[in-house]
């Protein structure tokens, strides 16, 4: 059994990820199938539960040496113990035998009927399927505890302590990271909490959109994202507090006072609302201060009291993003228009409030000029005046745009697994081979994340997690998988 998991003080610098030579490859971005291919002379792979998979590439990253328990689901979950692996912990994700994850299931499927999403938020993970709602998987959970730095969950709160797996219910060392609708207190705890619903309660589906019409949605699961990400934060800050060399003398009396130190960890508690919530900039502030009269609205493709900032249509058709708020910014940006005259030289235009006062003039003659001009020679005149405006991509630009490619945004993800095969028909037995999916970020210098692995089958560790990490025999597994717990 691992007895200490903590990275050592000096790591040497992994490659960033390993790249497989490939003829075929699936291509995704976002959980977005973009084009796929398959080697048909590849023998389909044994399906046996109880096989070995291949060994895995070591990790890299500023996170390598670190254990992660990830009992996430979905979208957020996924997300916060993607993160994590991406930078080089090893997560151990557990799954309901049978039917796995729903995020396996949804949007666009590879060949092997398994999600390209899933393909992209599960990487670098090892899986294996317990039962929770059974005493033999709980106890499972509690032995890999022993064993591991963070546990990640994001199930309705009071879920995991009526399962005896609650806080108080494993080692102090760990960090439990926690993400739900509404956070652990409170009176709308209980609640279930979808990214849907929790978006309009933190305040964000108020401020988006039109004053006119139904609160917009954006085609991305936003609030879930956020919360993971927030998650994935929290949980790094309290690893670094418990192992991290001034652990014990930092903030001292806080310390002292919460009992959280040198080699004790913390819950994480992450809410999708609040995630939104912490995005409202200075709306709380703007509220109080006006004797509670300011209310930010929707603003459609403005954004409230910063003046100019928008979305204008050229005369190709094509709409381009134009940001010339701040004062150096708006003299080069009226000047560059052929309206010098509502420079900071005006009183007029002088100040931010002043812009704001004659809004209306400012976008007349902006949308005038746009109107007149392609939108590449908007975006080269504007970006020649040391304006930022740009263009609105779809997925299909964005792969085709050289700026993210020369930033490593595109990687390939080798699916090592020995049950990655497919067939499109009764007499074709194919292999996939790698999936394409997006650069997790931000971008490290020093100590970069990447991708090793596309998200494997389900169960694919199970056996040599057992193994490896709590010393069972094959006999003992095989136990485990008759009695359904595995």
């Amino acid at each position: 059994m691992v007895t200490s998991l903590l990275p050592t003080a000096a790591r040497s610098l992994a490659l960033r990820h390993t790249q497989l030579e490939t003829k075929y490859c699936i291509t995704s971005l976002f959980s977005n199938a973009v084009s796929f291919s398959t080697n048909s002379s590849v023998e389909k792979a044994s399906s046996s539960s109880s096989s070995s998979p291949p060994p895995l590439p070591p990790p890299s990253g500023p996170l390598a040496g670190y254990k992660v328990l990830d009992l996430g689901q979905v979208v957020a979950g996924n997300f916060a113990s993607g993160l994590l692996a991406y930078f080089g912990a090893d997560v151990i994700k557990i799954e309901p035998p049978g039917r796995g994850d729903a995020l396996r299931h949804l949007r666009d499927l590879d060949p092997t009927g398994t999600s390209l999403w899933w393909r992209s938020y599960g990487r670098n993970r090892r899986c294996i399927t317990v039962d929770l709602h059974q005493e033999q998987g709980r106890e499972i959970v509690k032995k890999l505890a022993q064993n591991v730095d963070v546990i990640v969950e994001n199930f309705r709160p009071g879920v995991m302590e009526k399962w005896g797996l609650g806080p108080n219910d494993l080692p102090p060392h760990l960090i439990y990271t926690r993400i739900s609708g509404y956070g652990q207190t409170g009176p709308k705890a209980p609640l279930p909490g979808y990214a849907s619903v929790c978006e309009a309660y933190g305040g964000f589906r108020y401020v988006n959109g039109y004053a006119d019409r139904a609160p917009v949605r954006p085609n991305i699961s936003l609030g879930d994202s956020l919360a993971g990400l927030h998650a994935a934060f929290g949980a790094v800050m309290a690893l670094l507090q418990r192992d991290g060399p001034h652990s014990s003398s930092r903030n001292g009396a806080a310390v002292a006072k919460s009992a959280v130190g040198k080699g004790f960890g913390q819950v994480v508690d992450a809410a999708i609302s609040e995630s939104l919530f912490n995005m409202l900039e200075g709306c709380v502030s703007e509220y109080v201060a006006s004797g509670k009269k300011t209310i930010r609205p929707p603003s459609g493709s403005t954004i409230t009291a910063v003046v100019p900032s928008g979305c204008w249509k050229a005369k190709d058709g094509t709409y381009v993003i134009i940001g010339g708020n701040g004062n150096s910014v708006y003299n080069r940006l009226m000047t560059a228009i052929g309206h010098p005259e509502m420079g900071l030289e005006n009183p007029l235009y002088a100040t931010d409030s002043k812009r704001v006062e004659n809004e209306a003039q400012i976008v007349e003659a902006i949308e005038k000029w746009v109107a007149a001009n392609s939108s590449e020679r908007v975006m080269a005149v504007l970006n020649e005046a040391r304006v930022p405006a740009g263009p609105i991509l779809s997925i299909k630009d964005i792969m085709e745009e050289e700026q993210y490619k020369a930033r490593g945004m595109f990687e390939s993800a080798p699916l090592f697994s020995s049950n990655m095969t497919g067939s499109n028909s009764s007499s074709t037995s194919e292999m996939v081979e790698s999936v394409t999916v997006p650069a997790m970020l931000p971008v490290l210098h020093g100590t970069p994340g990447g991708t090793r692995w596309a998200g494997p089958e389900l169960g694919e560790h199970t056996d040599v997690v057992l193994r490896e990490l709590l010393g069972m025999t094959e006999a003992e597994i095989e136990e485990l998988r008759t009695l359904g717990a595995i």
